[in-house]
């Protein structure tokens, strides 16, 4: 009786079809689960940061810091101490494998090329070294909501209208406010009257809508807020017209962003 030893081709092909088929089936699934990863990190280091702010308002008068202007610090610095580095407002570069990873979502795969001003994307970084403060400059790819910073360099007069949208005091502020968000640059003042941008990669990089420097498809067609209350939230683009930004905050529920 003759034994046959060893697979025929008609066999190999088979096995060879069924790990191909396999692998279309696990690896969209592996992706998913990768982007949610992602996401899940994103929301714990916003939370970090939430909560060092917090800190920082129970150290300043219940404040956030204002704007700083040129050379001068400004939020990432500044909230730096409480989350254990001190070296940060002098030297963001030095603590690049610290404080300043706390500062960037694991689903930014670029990074900017360190020019003093530099916008970023939903997979860039932004960059900042405004007027050359300390020895390096920052990093990051979370944006505050301005109308929390009552004063600093871009400080509005009492007779100006929009002065009545600020929020003197973090505790003045309801808990469904935004405080940190997926961005493209460092701060944000949005208003209802913002225009969805032309495309959601960039938020329209070079326009004056503060709206678009939140409105990124970082997570898809979403971006992870985190408010007064310190809780977070995954938020649709189209939804970030809905959120209580400021004092007397009228909502908008007809907004479309293309993709």
């Amino acid at each position: 009786m003759n034994r046959r030893y060893g697979f025929t081709l008609i066999e190999i092909l088979v096995v060879i079809a069924i790990i191909a088929l396999l692998l279309a089936i696990l690896l969209p699934a592996l992706g998913r689960v990768r982007e949610q990863t992602k996401r899940v990190v994103c929301s714990a280091q916003l939370r970090q940061q939430t909560l060092a702010m917090v800190c920082y308002t129970e150290n300043y008068d219940g404040k956030v810091m204002g704007v700083g202007g040129p050379s001068k610090p400004y939020w990432f610095h500044l909230i730096a101490p409480f989350l254990g580095d001190k070296k940060y407002e002098k030297d963001p570069q030095a603590a690049f494998e610290g404080v300043m990873q706390v500062i960037i979502c694991p689903s930014v795969t670029e990074r900017a090329d360190g020019e003093s001003l530099q916008r970023g994307t939903a997979i860039r970084s932004w960059a900042f070294w405004w007027g050359g403060h300390g020895e390096s400059y920052a990093e990051g790819s979370y944006t505050i909501n301005s109308w929390l910073q009552p004063t600093g360099y871009y400080q509005v007069e009492t007779s100006n209208p929009e002065h009545g949208r600020y929020y003197q005091s973090f505790s003045d502020a309801r808990p469904d406010v935004p405080l940190f968000g997926d961005g493209m640059w460092v701060d944000a003042w949005p208003r209802s009257t913002d225009p969805p941008p032309s495309n959601s990669f960039d938020g329209d990089n070079g326009s004056v809508a503060s709206m678009h420097r939140f409105c990124i498809a970082r997570h898809k067609r979403a971006i992870n807020l985190s408010y007064v209350d310190t809780h977070i939230a995954v938020v649709e683009l189209e939804d970030l017209w809905q959120q209580y930004w400021h004092r007397g905050y009228e909502p908008r529920y007809d907004v479309v962003v293309p993709d």
